[in-house]
């Protein structure tokens, strides 16, 4: 089974990329979406980032997720903070999926992760596919989506690494400053690429 984690910042197209690759029969993995429900039913969790950050991301003493979101992006330091809390849980999360997707004779498994690369799990991965935008698309897809003020999004994307680092760790680069048809076919050229059961990644940028 071959593991591809695709990565991106906001408004790149990372999970359009992996959305691609389900209607290619992959199992996907979304990490940020499995953090939140992991958290969620997860009380002692809770109580751990509370202890961490105290009233400031409460309501009523419970975990407020508007108020932990808006608190950790006020400051790099909360935000790898809380990553050091939740990743390492999302991790164990991603392992036993990718063994359940193995026990299913699945032939690729993705893992879509805004933080893959500042998490620092890569070697878990055969390959890492980096998705990339010019900023003022980003930004632009984002205000589409989000009703988010165009300051903030600055100050969240502030807080990812910066992009040219993410560049020399992930093995392809895709750019996607165009339409979704010409993300896809970008994509379908990496997926012919790909030799599913391989350990070394292909090269491709």
């Amino acid at each position: 089974m071959f593991k591809l984690g695709i990565t991106g910042g906001m408004g790149s197209g990372k999970s359009t990329a992996a959305h691609y690759f389900k209607h290619k029969g992959a199992t996907i993995f979304d990490a940020d979406e499995e953090a939140k429900r992991h958290l969620l039913s997860h009380v002692d969790l809770q109580h751990r980032i509370i202890d961490t950050f105290g009233p400031h991301v409460t309501e009523k003493n419970r975990l407020d997720l508007l108020k932990l979101a808006e608190y950790i992006f006020s400051h790099k330091q909360y935000h790898d903070t809380l990553n050091k809390i939740i990743w390492p849980e999302v991790y164990a999360l991603i392992q036993s999926a990718s063994e359940k997707a193995a026990c299913n004779n699945t032939d690729l498994f993705v893992v879509d992760a805004a933080l893959l690369l500042e998490a620092g799990y890569t070697d878990f991965f055969n390959s890492i596919l980096l998705i990339t935008a010019q900023k003022s698309i980003r930004i632009q897809r984002i205000r589409l989506r989000k009703n988010i003020p165009e300051e903030q999004i600055e100050k969240r994307m502030a807080l990812q690494m910066p992009e040219s680092e993410k560049k020399k760790l992930a093995q392809t680069i895709i750019e996607n400053n165009e339409d979704v048809q010409e993300l896809y076919m970008k994509l379908e050229k990496f997926y012919n690429k790909l030799n599913i059961g391989r350990t070394k990644p292909p090269n491709m940028v």
